[in-house]
């Protein structure tokens, strides 16, 4: 018999998940609630399955309750859920945040139903692409024993590399997952536009910044950070340093983080200790 699943904020990640949950024949995706009718109604139409609800007090009773709300939302809709749907003892519960721990469910857990939160390490933007993408991505998981004997099976069949977490690392590990994603883009769009006042035009600029930035990456596949890295840092090239340092005097805030990054690299060399001490005090 299949999992009757039951969802609140069936938004990008929650229509690519429910599509791809329905996709293993162990889920019935049943209700829906959004904050508006037609959301619903568009995530029903894209899953090609469940009920649109006006509100959570037309929620029928479920296996599974997925909370795919924002993060600062998930224990109000939690609340709503336990004053308005009342869901059955031994129910799974879990939201989908990659910040807030399973603790954020403990008003539904009080009434006996178990809880967990799932995080898939993936950029969640158009549930087309989504869920063909989907498959080989990593997913943190995190909650009651009970709870994740459901839920890892479950992700494992939807093509997820399941790993566990403890609730208290969850705020460093979303740290992680916030540099090794937003802030790389942020890294792209800064050394863009380094580029162009370099005089480069911005298509050019963009396809340099990517080429190597990939280049990077690529290497990272196959081998340590150490070993990946390349540059005048690893050289121990102060002379290079400095006159980087100096171009970029005039765009103080860029400066600093040249030097910051840069003072961050200098580890990752096998430079001799007076060599890293050396180029240390030269980015400070």
């Amino acid at each position: 018999m299949k999992l009757k699943l039951n969802i609140i904020g069936c938004g990008r990640l929650g229509k690519t998940l429910a599509f791809l949950l329905k996709k293993t024949n162990q889920v019935f995706i049943q209700d829906i609630y959004n904050s508006s009718i037609s959301s619903s109604e568009n995530a029903v139409a894209f899953i090609g399955e469940g009920t649109a609800c006006h509100s959570l007090k037309q929620f029928r009773s479920a296996d599974l309750y997925l909370i795919a709300t924002p993060d600062d939302s998930i224990e109000t809709a939690c609340k709503q859920l336990v004053e308005q749907a009342a869901p059955k003892s031994r129910s799974v519960v879990f939201h989908a945040s990659g910040l807030q721990s399973s603790d954020s469910l403990e008003s539904i857990r009080a009434t006996g139903c178990y809880t967990a939160s799932v995080h898939p390490i993936f950029s969640f933007s158009n549930p087309l692409k989504d869920v063909e993408n989907f498959v080989g991505t990593y997913c943190s998981l995190e909650g009651d024993v009970r709870a994740l004997a459901v839920i890892s099976s479950l992700i494992a069949d939807i093509g997820a590399q399941v790993f566990l977490l403890s609730k208290e690392s969850k705020a460093l590990y979303h740290a992680a997952c916030v540099l090794s994603s937003n802030y790389i883009v942020t890294l792209s769009a800064i050394a863009e536009d380094c580029y162009q006042k370099a005089g480069l035009p911005c298509d050019l600029a963009k396809a340099l910044a990517n080429s190597l930035m990939m280049q990077s990456l690529n290497k990272l596949k196959d081998t340590s950070a150490s070993k990946a890295l390349t540059g005048p840092i690893q050289r121990g090239d102060k002379e290079t340093l400095k006159k980087h340092l100096h171009v970029l005097k005039p765009f103080g805030e860029l400066q600093q983080m040249y030097k910051s990054l840069g003072k961050s690299t200098v580890p990752l060399t096998e430079l001799v200790p007076e060599l890293k001490e050396a180029l240390v005090q030269l980015l400070s």
